[in-house]
């Protein structure tokens, strides 16, 4: 038996010895398992090679003499053609393809395209990112229509989704939920993306699948999970004329289906006001009246690591993630001599860590996910001695504090199959948020939630595809209903048809209704009798998409959408500059949408239009409009002028007149006026070296100059005193450099 073994062995040593090592991976260097390789003797056209590319994207082939004409291809890429040797054959990138859909994961029970997902679903790709010079989650959705941006020079950046307030906006990364809202939104800021894949959203109710908060819609942000075969080792400085000074890098090992990965960066913003230079590197300046901008001072520190491993039966993956964040609001100097000021120092951390486990069987996979997270904001106000730079904590009401939340979420999905027709997916979600601080009522409160969803997609036809689901959750501090939804697709042809009907359900959340925060640009009270939140939402959307025969593609579609909320949540006045949570009884939007897509070997060009309707909830008792309807216009052109080397790219956003009315103190109407305007960006990517190697994007961002948008009437925010909507910190212009060395093991060790 040892002799038979030993000689098995033996004979595997001399095999692998004699292999040769192709991988496949694509421009990001991700591996692409699956790969199909074939291969033909120039000298011996009977003499043929076929193989499939491992789940590291390794095609093992045996040491050959002479010439083969090579052909790799996989789904969604272009087809790889080449005549070499087989024995100097060792890494070869597929180019993302120009037609074909990315592949999309979001609410979905397998993988698939997004031309095939019965939902509607926008993928903005890595590619996308890095050439827009986008450095978080704000700055590449300030191009996406169907989405109002605002600032908050405290709370950071929010997001509006298709007239619904970025409260009920699911934001995940791998999944998992993002908690630390302020002022019910995520900050959109504090999300990097220096080691994203893709980002998906979807719009409308997801509520069956990921529960509370998703009722306008979800973005999920997928990280990059598989590194090169070997060791990578990535860096990413970037640069931007008003003071933004960004390093990131990243270092991976993938060896004998093991994968760590190791990232982590600085990001720094020094600050900016109308007024200053228009390029200014930071320096010592006098405490003056020139200490106070505008856009506040921002430092980030963030880093990561993920362990994972896999084989045929199961992939495994650890990870953890901490961001470090401290806003610097440095205050005006005080008269009559201008010697002292008050600043506050916002000062945010964040911490996530978990675990998932993919269990996979013959036509079925279980996920398993386990995740906590933790957030905490400390806010401290100094008196400052402007001549001796000293400082002492203030005393005075409300100038310190520390507020903590987190999250435990356990995600259990599983996805089959019952035949050719009918996939299947059934989950289980266990949520536990507690949070603590002196401005929760009673010092710590906690909520549960706790669901169980099945999602069914149904193919009766080739043509046609409904997708029922259904959600029932128990929440602890809500009675939660039964939440359906219904999702068709139906092909005619050159035409996609997507319908749906979906039930939305969002309970307040701990800072709605235990949490007072109040400060000197805010005053907030929570409210415990706050009403859970309820919606239906209808939504058509027709495309057309026809392949040309010089082999590009045109794509045309139209969508409208209607959103039904019951008891929204929304600050309310309950006396002059001091306000509070309250239920709004009914509100709706109603939209429509027109896209056209136009894609070649040389140019990608996408333009968007949206018509958005916001109902003034006082047209009940008043004689206002029922509706305020505002425009947006987008559009996205990439152009290739050397063709895998140099790119030219412009983004474009309108964002039209936004009107509200509102009752004031003496139950008069009034009404707020936000002005249109315009962003432009335009930038240059070029890739260097056989792999692509470096990349170089030189651009200018907000070429049009715009800094503040004139808001007229009175402001009704949640600010003490009014004042006109920051859109911008003025034209500027920045530099990005992306550098990655790979090193690939000599031999396979598997």
């Amino acid at each position: 038996m040892r002799i038979a073994l030993a000689s098995i062995l033996t004979f595997v040593a001399l095999i692998s010895f004699g292999q040769t090592e192709v991988q496949v991976t694509t421009n990001d260097q991700e591996p692409i398992p699956g790969a199909k390789f074939n291969a033909i003797s120039i000298s011996d056209s009977s003499h043929v090679i076929r193989q499939i590319a491992d789940n590291n994207g390794i095609i093992r082939l045996q040491n050959t003499e002479g010439k083969y004409i090579v052909c790799i291809t996989y789904y969604g890429y272009d087809a790889y053609v080449d005549t070499v040797e087989l024995n100097t054959l060792n890494h070869v990138v597929m180019q993302q393809p120009q037609l074909l859909d990315e592949v999309v994961v979001t609410a979905q029970s397998q993988a698939t395209s997004v031309e095939n997902a019965v939902q509607k679903v926008t993928v903005i790709n890595s590619d996308q990112i890095q050439r827009s010079g986008a450095n978080n989650l704000s700055d590449i959705l300030t191009y996406q229509t169907g989405i109002r941006l605002s600032q908050d020079n405290v709370l950071g950046s929010s997001m509006d989704l298709g007239g619904i307030s970025g409260q009920n906006v699911k934001i995940l990364v791998d999944g998992v939920p993002v908690i630390g809202r302020q002022n019910g939104n995520v900050d959109l800021s504090q999300i990097n993306l220096n080691n994203v894949e893709r980002i998906e959203l979807v719009e409308g109710p997801l509520s069956v699948n990921y529960g509370t908060n998703a009722l306008a819609g979800t973005v999920n942000i997928i990280t990059k999970k598989k590194g090169h075969k070997g060791f990578t080792a990535e860096i990413i400085p970037y640069y931007e004329t008003i003071g933004n000074y960004n390093l990131s890098g990243l270092v991976a090992v993938n060896r004998n289906g093991h994968n760590i990965t190791l990232d982590g960066g600085r990001n720094y913003f020094d600050g900016w006001t109308g007024n200053d230079p228009f390029i200014e590197f930071p320096k010592e300046r006098l405490a003056d009246t020139n200490r106070v901008k505008t856009w506040k001072p921002k430092e980030q520190y963030f880093a990561g690591a993920r362990y994972s491993h896999h084989n045929e039966r199961w992939t495994t993956s650890v990870f953890g993630k901490y961001f470090d964040e401290l806003i610097i609001n440095r205050g005006m100097p005080s008269a009559p001599y201008y010697e002292t000021a008050f600043d506050d120092y916002y000062h945010t951390q964040r911490m996530d860590v978990g675990w998932t486990n993919d269990f996979l069987f013959k036509k079925s996979k279980l996920r398993v996910l386990l995740a906590y997270n933790d957030f905490k904001r400390t806010k401290n106000t100094y008196f400052e001695d402007l001549t001796t730079l000293d400082e002492v904590l203030a005393q005075t009401t409300g100038a310190q504090d520390t507020s903590r939340f987190n999250q435990f979420t356990g995600r259990f999905i599983y996805n089959g199959e019952l035949g050719k027709k009918l996939a299947y997916q059934v989950g289980a979600d266990l949520n536990h948020s507690s949070g603590w601080g002196r401005r929760i009522e009673a010092g710590q409160q906690e909520i549960g939630d706790y669901a169980g969803f099945v999602t069914v997609d149904w193919k009766l036809m080739d043509s046609l595809t409904i997708k029922p689901g259904v959600r029932y959750a128990y929440n602890t501090a809500y009675a939660s209903p039964l939440i359906p939804s219904l999702n068709i697709l139906h092909r005619i042809k050159r035409f996609s048809i997507r319908g749906s009907v979906a039930h939305g359900f969002r309970a307040p959340d701990l800072k709605e209704l235990y949490m007072d925060f109040v400060d000197v640009n805010h005053n907030i009270t929570g409210n415990q009798d706050l009403q859970a939140e309820d919606s239906w939402n209808y939504s058509l959307f027709v495309n057309w998409m026809k392949l040309t025969k010089k082999n590009a593609m045109l794509k045309l579609e139209y969508g409208a959408y209607y959103n039904d909320i019951d008891n929204l949540i929304t600050l309310g006045i309950v006396d002059n500059n001091a306000y509070t949570y309250i239920n709004i009884g009914e509100y709706s939007t109603i939209g429509q949408q027109i896209s056209a897509i136009y894609r070649s070997k040389r140019w990608q060009v996408n333009v968007n239009a949206t018509y958005i309707g916001r109902y003034n909830p006082d047209a009940q008792t008043t004689s206002v409009e029922p509706y305020s309807f505002s425009p947006e216009l987008g559009a996205q052109l990439n152009y290739t002028i050397i063709k895998n080397h140099l790119q030219a790219n412009v983004f474009y956003k309108y964002n039209g007149r936004l009107q509200s009315f509102y009752i004031n103190e003496a139950d008069e109407v009034e009404r707020t006026i936000q002005s249109d305007y315009h962003i432009l960006d335009a930038s240059l990517t070029s890739d260097f070296f056989k792999q692509k190697q470096l990349r170089i994007t030189l651009g200018a961002k907000n070429i049009l100059n715009v800094k503040q948008v004139n808001v007229i009437g009175q402001s009704q925010g949640v600010h003490s005193s009014a004042s006109n909507f920051n859109a911008g910190r003025g034209f500027s212009m920045f530099l990005s450099l992306r550098y990655r060395f790979t090193s690939k093991p000599k031999k396979d060790e598997n």
